[in-house]
């Protein structure tokens, strides 16, 4: 997700749940926190399962409501990662 005003990356989202796309649930991880690893190919996350499992949890309208802000805050919040637009 982008923040339009800075183009600056908020989060990124990792879907859930559901089945073909229905009932689907996402969760936000702080861009920041994500390392790139090449060894895996791709970005890995610095946190729990457990961590992960109690995070805030998103419907699509949630992540696009007021672009993205409380989702991206929330998020912020939960893990305990420095704001980068502060």
């Amino acid at each position: 997700m982008l923040d339009k005003m800075s183009n600056s990356i908020m989060f990124a989202v990792i879907g859930f749940g559901g089945f073909l796309g229905i009932g689907e649930k996402y969760h936000t991880i702080p861009w920041s926190s994500l390392d790139y690893e090449p060894q895996r190919g791709g970005y890995v996350v610095p946190f729990s399962r457990a961590q992960l499992e109690a995070a805030p949890v998103y419907d699509i309208s949630d992540l696009t409501r007021d672009d993205g802000q409380k989702a991206r805050d929330e998020s912020y919040d939960y893990y305990k990662v420095p704001r980068y637009w502060i």
